[in-house]
């Protein structure tokens, strides 16, 4: 779940289909700035198509170099905090972070200090830490604003909005979410954005938000799917597939997540459990698959929370998780806090 600039192409897939020629240009010049500033945006990059792999070897290209200039050094960290989110190792990504918004507080860069602050608001809520989470979001609102940098204060608006979710308040969620103005924005600015609405408003429910989830979701979908934000996808379409089985279509929520479930190759861990609660959904509780679907969430929440500092935390104060436990047996009751 972490954010950064916006890929400057209409199509993430670009920056890496030149990014090994661009590299070798910088080093052959020794320009450690340029070399950094490639490696975080290809870790980004490779974060955004769900290329796990891809974003590991940049990642781990920036930890072997010795840059020398400031921002060669936050650009370093930035790479290998990308890299580390989309290993889905938290807590490296949370540490690789806070260094990173260190750097860009210390030089004055307010751009920055949104940027590694919003990145931070979306670690916390994926460990399942909403206050946490709202105070990074508060800090990326107000540096984003000094900047006038409107799509990170739109992630950053989304993000609070997301912690008050998790917090209970499920109705100031969704109007918080409503009221984000993401036009002319970037495109992974608008999908995360509409990831967090869709999100929220199945989960509260009322009159009209199933509907209005499936309108913002399909025009996410087809955002996402121009601009290549291919671990996006997997949890669009199961909103679509759960929005759809909410208004009684039930041919086409089938559709939508057999979609779900050929997109999840590369999607994150969070879009995973989407995917199972879709299942549980839209699949009637007779069916093999829903079973093995809801079976292996339950498995893959509870041996991630196993890795965690704070299992707990992460099983019950991320809401998504929650119900994944709730509808498969419970959530355990030996569940350790915080290491």
């Amino acid at each position: 779940m972490a954010t950064g600039p916006a890929i400057p192409a209409d199509h993430v897939g670009a920056i890496l289909e030149g990014i090994d020629d661009a590299l070798t240009e910088a080093e052959l010049a020794g320009d450690d700035r340029a070399v950094a500033n490639l490696l975080a945006a290809g870790a980004h990059a490779a974060l955004r198509q769900g290329d796990a792999r891809a974003a590991r070897g940049f990642g781990e290209r920036a930890a072997r170099a010795r840059f020398q200039h400031r921002t060669a050094q936050y650009d370093a960290v930035r790479a290998q905090g990308f890299a580390a989110t989309a290993a889905g190792d938290l807590e490296a990504a949370l540490n690789q972070t806070i260094k990173a918004r260190v750097l860009a507080r210390d030089s004055g860069r307010h751009r920055d200090l949104a940027d590694q602050s919003c990145t931070l608001a979306a670690l916390y809520l994926a460990l399942g830490a909403p206050d946490e989470a709202r105070s990074c979001a508060d800090a990326a609102l107000a540096a984003a604003r000094v900047e006038a940098a409107h799509d990170l204060e739109a992630v950053a608006a989304a993000w609070r909005a997301c912690a008050d979710g998790e917090a209970g308040f499920l109705d100031l969620a969704a109007t918080a979410l409503a009221a984000i103005d993401t036009s002319g924005r970037g495109v992974t600015a608008q999908v995360d954005v509409a990831c967090a609405r869709t999100y929220w408003l199945l989960e509260r429910g009322a009159a009209g938000d199933a509907r209005t989830s499936e309108d913002v979701a399909t025009a996410a979908l087809a955002a996402a799917i121009r601009a290549g934000v291919d671990h996006r996808r997997t949890a669009l379409h199961a909103t679509v597939a759960r929005a759809l089985a909410r208004r009684g279509d039930d041919v086409r929520a089938r559709e939508e997540l057999e979609r779900a479930r050929r997109s999840s190759d590369r999607a994150e861990s969070s879009a995973l459990s989407l995917l199972a609660l879709a299942a549980g959904e839209v699949l009637a509780s007779t069916e093999s698959q829903r079973q093995v679907m809801l079976g292996a969430a339950r498995a893959r929440v509870l041996r991630t929370a196993s890795r965690r500092e704070d299992p707990r935390a992460y099983c019950t104060g991320v809401r998504l998780h929650r119900r994944l436990l709730e509808l498969t047996g419970g959530i355990p009751a030996d569940l350790p806090g915080p290491a």
